[in-house]
């Protein structure tokens, strides 16, 4: 990933979520010079209420663009504080391993952040990197979920296991409907690429495998509708505790 990339935010749902979020991120927001109506004038007054420097560019086509500067990824021990800490109870966490799109990889930001998930896990090295292109299709979502970074997923998931979290990992080969999973319990749920799914070393790793169609037809799902129907399940499951 380019430093060019990483610093650029595309978009008015991600623009907008980082002014309502972290303001303070924001260098500088560029506006197409050719678009002047309410959206556009919306986020003017916005920016001019968080102190927010903005001009319009020639360069910048139909949707402004932010220039950000960007935290310090979050990395395996910030997991752990994170999950030791008293910020968080029953939680509910989405990993990804072998999202290679990064389109995907945006698309499961934004369910989860739709979702309430608690904390996101990426196996770094085996996943597409969160660029300008997955910033833009999560809407605003990489800025309010917690995005943690991995290098040895085996290792994360035997931590997960330490701290009594159930893990699951979604496969077409198996025959329990996400239906009968209890994830009003510590959950974790492990999604990959629709082409060739979890790696196999991580699927070992999983206390529970479970299937998402009953169509035995038609099984395929785009990785991020297989994750936002989970986790709309997971959701429907925890609000109707309360």
């Amino acid at each position: 990933m380019t430093k060019k990339e990483n610093d650029l935010r595309i978009g008015f749902h991600s623009i907008e979520s980082i002014i309502s979020h972290n303001p303070h991120k924001i260098k500088k927001v560029l506006l197409p010079a050719n678009r002047v109506d309410l959206r556009i004038n919306e986020l003017m007054a916005s920016m001019d209420k968080n102190n927010i420097k903005y001009e319009v560019s020639n360069k910048v086509k139909q949707e402004p663009e932010a220039l950000i500067s960007n935290d310090p990824e979050l990395n395996f021990k910030d997991l752990k504080n994170y999950l030791n800490s008293n910020l968080v109870n029953q939680p509910l966490i989405l990993i990804l391993d072998n999202v290679i799109d990064p389109r995907n990889l945006g698309a499961c930001i934004r369910c989860a952040a739709v979702a309430g998930v608690d904390a996101m896990i990426i196996n770094k090295h085996h996943c597409a990197p969160i660029n300008a292109i997955a910033h833009k299709v999560s809407a605003g979502g990489a800025e309010v979920i917690k995005l943690f970074h991995v290098t040895n997923l085996i290792n994360c998931l035997k931590f997960l296991g330490e701290m009594n979290i159930n893990i699951y990992g979604l496969s077409e080969h198996v025959n329990e409907s996400y239906h009968e999973c209890d994830f009003i319990s510590p959950s974790a749920l492990i999604m990959g690429a629709e082409e060739s799914g979890i790696r196999e070393k991580t699927l070992e790793r999983c206390d529970y495998k479970i299937n998402l169609s009953g169509n035995k037809l038609f099984k395929s799902f785009n990785v991020s509708v297989a994750t936002g129907i989970i986790l709309s399940e997971a959701n429907r499951q925890r609000h109707n505790k309360k």
